[in-house]
C-alpha cells in the first residue's frame, strides 16, 4: 500500500485501525512461518534411533552428526523412507533400501581422476559383486567411509585418512572367513605390509603423505580383481608414480619394453620385489638380496618353455651356480658378482644391444669395476662366462671335467676290486 493511499484510508478507519494492524501482523507472521525451513527431521529419527533410545537396534550417537561431513543433511536425504500406510505400524517401512551415494549426490564429473570418481565403484570388483550379484558382504561406501560419522579424508580421525587405510582394508582382507569364501589370493596382506618398507615408512617414520598405502597401488573406487588384465597393482606405471627414476630405466630395458607392450612373459616389479611384503635389498630375506638374486632370476631363466620361446639358453642359472662367482655367492659372499652385477638391475638389455653391459665391447669395463676386477685384460674379459664344465665350448674345462670323472670311476673300481677279496678272506677266517 502506498503512503498516499494510507493517508486517505486512515481517517475513514477511525478507531478500527489498531485491530486492522494486528490482523496484518498476524498474517505476516503466518506467512513467515510458512516460508521458514521446517524443523530438522533428524530429531524425529533420533527419538527412536538415538543412543538414548531404548530397544533400538540402530542407535546413532548424536555426537557423531556434527563432526560428520554430512552434518547439514537430514536422515531422509540418505535413507529413502516411506510413511506408514496403516495406523499403529512403524513410522516407516521395515526394510529401508540402502543409500545410493553415487546416484544421489556423489556424481563427480569425468574431469576427476578415474580412481577417485565414486562412479567408478560400479565397475570395480566390489561394485560388480554388490550391485550385479547382490553379495552383501562385499565392501560398500559405508564400510570404508563410515556410516553416520563420515569425515573428510584429510581428517586424521577418518577411516579413509591415508594412515588409516591399511586398517580399514584389513577388516575384510584378513578375515579368514571372507578370504576362504571368496578365494582371495593374499591371506595376510596387512601383516606383510606392516613389515615392508612401505609399512615401516607409514607407521614408524610417519611419512603419511609419501609412503604407499593400499589405494595408491590398487585404486580407490576402481579396485579390480586379481584375474583382471592390466591390473593396476601389478603395472610398472603404478610403481613409477613414486619411483620415477627407476621406472625411466626399466621402461627402456628389455624387460620393460616387452612388459609395456603387453608381453605377459616379461617380469614386472612385483615379480622381483614382491607385493605387500616388499623389503629393502639389504635385508637377507629380500628376493633381491645379493645371495637370492640367482633364485629370483631363475623363476624365468630356468624355465625351458620360456627360454626356448625367446632363443635363450636355459642353462644360464646352472652355469652361473657352477662358476666361481656362483660358488662364492652360495657361500654367502656379498662381494661376489651376481646376475645384476653384470647384466644390470632395472636397465637390463640384450647382449646384442651396444648399450648393454654384457655387450662384447663393454665387458672389459663391466668386469673391471672398481670393486670387482680393475685393469682386467681385454682377452680375459671377452671370454665366455656362462659355460659349464661339461660344455665343449671351453676345451680346457671340458678336458678337466672329463679327466676328473674318469679318475673317480677308476678309484671306485680299484676300491671295489680291493674290498671284495678282502671281505671274502675275512668271512672265511670267521667261519674257522
Amino acid at each position: 500500500m502506498s503512503p498516499a493511499a494510507w493517508l486517505l484510508l486512515r481517517p475513514a478507519m477511525g478507531r478500527a485501525w489498531p485491530g486492522f494492524l494486528l490482523l496484518a501482523l498476524a498474517a505476516s507472521s503466518l506467512s513467515a512461518q510458512k516460508a521458514s525451513p521446517p524443523v530438522s527431521s533428524n530429531a524425529a529419527c533420533l527419538a527412536c534411533h538415538g543412543s538414548a533410545a531404548t530397544g533400538s537396534k540402530l542407535r546413532i550417537n548424536e555426537g557423531h552428526l556434527p563432526a560428520s561431513v554430512h552434518a547439514a543433511l537430514h536422515c531422509v536425504d540418505c535413507h529413502a523412507i516411506k510413511p506408514a500406510e496403516k495406523q499403529g505400524e512403524l513410522p516407516h517401512q521395515r526394510d529401508i533400501p540402502p543409500p545410493g551415494c553415487a546416484s544421489s549426490c556423489h556424481r563427480e564429473g569425468a574431469g576427476k581422476e578415474p580412481g577417485l570418481n565414486p562412479l567408478a565403484y560400479a565397475d570395480s570388483v566390489h561394485g560388480r559383486a554388490y550391485l550385479e550379484r547382490g553379495v552383501g558382504e562385499v565392501a560398500k561406501c559405508w564400510d570404508c567411509h563410515g556410516k553416520h560419522n563420515i569425515r573428510a579424508d584429510t581428517d586424521p580421525e577418518s577411516t579413509v585418512y591415508r594412515k588409516s587405510i591399511p586398517q580399514t582394508c584389513t577388516a575384510c582382507h584378513e578375515d579368514m572367513a571372507v578370504v576362504v569364501k571368496y578365494h582371495i589370493h593374499s591371506e595376510m596382506p596387512y601383516q606383510e605390509y606392516m613389515k615392508s618398507v612401505h609399512g615401516k615408512a607409514l607407521f614408524e617414520k610417519g611419512l603419511v603423505q609419501y609412503a604407499a598405502v593400499c589405494t595408491d597401488c590398487h585404486g580407490v573406487h576402481n579396485i579390480q580383481g586379481v584375474g583382471e588384465p592390466h591390473l593396476m597393482a601389478k603395472q610398472p606405471q603404478t610403481c613409477g608414480r613414486c619411483h620415477e627414476l627407476v621406472f625411466d630405466a626399466y621402461k627402456e630395458s628389455i624387460h620393460g619394453r616387452e612388459a609395456l607392450a603387453g608381453n605377459i612373459d616379461s617380469p614386472l616389479c612385483v615379480d622381483c620385489h614382491g607385493e605387500h611384503g616388499i623389503i629393502s635389498p639389504a635385508d637377507e630375506k629380500s628376493p633381491v638380496f645379493s645371495k637370492n638374486i640367482p633364485d629370483t632370476c631363475s623363476a624365468c631363466h630356468a624355465r625351458p618353455e620360456i627360454m626356448k620361446k625367446y632363443g635363450i639358453s636355459e642353462d644360464k642359472i646352472a652355469t652361473f651356480i657352477d662358476s666361481l662367482h656362483g660358488i662364492a655367492v652360495g657361500f654367502g659372499s656379498r662381494a661376489a658378482a651376481t646376475c645384476a652385477s653384470c647384466h644390470g638391475v632395472h636397465d637390463i638389455l640384450p647382449a646384442s644391444d651396444p648399450r648393454s653391459k654384457v655387450n662384447p665391447a663393454n665387458l672389459r669395463s663391466t668386469c673391471g669395476q672398481a670393486d670387482c676386477h680393475p685393469q682386467m685384460p681385454e682377452k680375459i674379459a671377452s671370454s665366455k662366462i656362462h659355460v659349464g664344465p661339461g660344455s665343449k665350448i671351453s676345451p680346457a674345462l671340458f678336458f678337466i671335467q672329463r679327466t676328473l670323472v674318469i679318475l673317480v670311476f677308476i678309484t671306485l673300481f680299484i676300491t671295489v676290486v680291493w674290498f671284495i677279496p678282502g671281505f671274502i678272506r675275512k668271512t672265511r677266517l670267521l667261519k674257522k
